[in-house]
């Protein structure tokens, strides 16, 4: 049997119903699916994720996801992090929450060096009054409990918040199993959704999901995501992989400091 890493390449999809508030109390309107949407077609939502955030009071909300879902244009093919902005071409969001809150994606930030694998994030300005999810105070470390914050169906169940625990942390990636879920293919669509603490604020996007069902297949993984030979993974058990929040602030940061102003 072929097992393969669970990456998942999907692209994207504007009029936005306000929010009643931008405040971030109960995460409602805050993550998303994507797809396309003209005057006289729409793609709906596509197997894909992303959410709002917002890195500080001065600097307006953005709407981030996976570098691969929307540099995506053929198999393993995908087009560099200032090349973006063309695939996004009437690029639209639906909530996860209620699919009548809606609006169209903004212009591409460009993120420097962004890359699938690697700095796997990509990003676009949201409106003002989308709900929207804050940055950590603090990294996430091993043995912290975090949130897979994306949409899960599971056992004719579906789930928003999904708990983890970090099993490695480095200021390039971090990894964590999820804990509710075994030997199922439940990271298809996750790709751009966030991670998030406790507290509700964001510790890492989502890039990148595999299972482990045995020693062999692990090692047979190791050709293809190399990080995983220096995990110490648990046979049955599903992991996520992510940029941390430190990498993703920083990036961002650049990004608007190389950008024009909006």
């Amino acid at each position: 049997m072929k097992y393969t890493i669970l990456l998942f390449l999907f692209i994207l999809g504007g009029c936005a119903k306000k929010s009643p508030s931008s405040k971030v109390a109960d995460f409602t309107n805050t993550i998303y699916k994507f797809g396309f949407k003209t005057d006289s077609s729409s793609t709906g939502p596509l197997s894909n994720s992303a959410f709002i955030m917002k890195l500080n009071d001065t600097l307006p909300s953005l709407f981030l996801t996976a570098h691969h879902t929307a540099a995506f244009i053929d198999y393993n093919q995908y087009v560099k992090w200032n090349q973006i902005e063309n695939n996004m071409k009437n690029g639209w969001a639906w909530s996860v929450h209620d699919s009548a809150y809606n609006f169209k994606i903004g212009k591409n930030l460009p993120v420097p060096n962004a890359e699938t694998m690697k700095l796997d994030i990509a990003a676009f300005y949201a409106g003002p009054d989308i709900p929207y999810l804050k940055p950590a105070k603090m990294s996430a470390r091993v043995g912290d409990t975090t949130y897979l914050f994306s949409k899960i169906d599971y056992q004719n169940k579906t789930t928003l918040r999904n708990r983890g625990v970090v099993i490695y942390a480095t200021d390039s990636v971090l990894v964590y199993e999820l804990t509710d879920f075994n030997m199922a293919k439940i990271m298809s669509g996750t790709s751009g959704s966030c991670v998030i603490n406790k507290e509700g604020e964001v510790v890492s996007n989502s890039y990148a999901g595999f299972t482990i069902p045995n020693e062999e297949v692990k090692q047979q993984l190791v050709a293809s995501l190399p990080l995983i030979s220096k995990l110490q993974t648990r046979n049955g058990k599903t992991y996520g992989v992510g940029v941390p929040i430190e990498l993703i602030e920083k990036s961002l940061l650049l990004a608007f400091r190389q950008s024009p102003k909006q």
